[in-house]
């Protein structure tokens, strides 16, 4: 892979011929997106909840029907926390952040850099029974939630390939 005079990678193939990539297309490609380990302000412990019978779904509304999983707000954290292990160090945090009626400044792990031009979608993923353990990892032995997958389009693609679904570009880019 090279980086040539006018900014871009191009001896990665493209639309099946060797065309330029602007350089922030190749950063989706090597898998460099979000910050994946940054420090979360509570280290929520996904494997207790997940022995406690909770689903990814059941935290993150909206994976099943939008584009967006989305991140649960304080107040719903709050509707078990108001009286469930109200003495543990990090669901003290998350009571602190309910007294002052402020959302947890979650960091993401997971995402795209907008260069990439990826309109990533949950519901099609959800609809097709696809586990959120295949691009999230295994939470039931995590706490905090690692990136476990880095990925690049060829992830995507083979994936895809595997299910028979789309390999179309405007499938996933715009």
């Amino acid at each position: 892979m090279r980086l040539d005079s006018a900014g871009v990678f191009a001896c990665i193939p493209r639309f099946g011929k060797f065309m330029p990539w602007p350089a922030g297309a190749v950063l989706w490609l090597i898998g460099i997106c979000t910050a994946a380990f940054a420090a979360q302000p509570v280290e929520f412990p996904h494997n207790t909840h997940m022995k406690l019978g909770l689903a990814c779904i059941d935290c993150h509304t909206g994976a099943d029907i939008r584009a967006a999983a989305g991140i649960p707000s304080v107040t719903k954290c709050m509707l078990c926390h108001a009286k469930l292990a109200r003495n543990k160090p990090e669901v003290k945090k998350l009571i602190a952040y309910a007294d002052k009626k402020q959302e947890i400044p979650w960091q993401r792990v997971y995402g795209f850099s907008t260069n990439a031009h990826v309109k990533f979608r949950h519901a099609p993923h959800y609809r097709a029974n696809i586990a959120c353990a295949t691009c999230h990892g295994d939470l039931t032995k995590a706490t905090v939630a690692p990136r476990a997958v880095n990925f690049t389009m060829g992830t995507c693609v083979s994936c895809h390939r595997q299910r028979n679904a789309s390999q179309d570009c405007a499938t996933c880019h715009y």
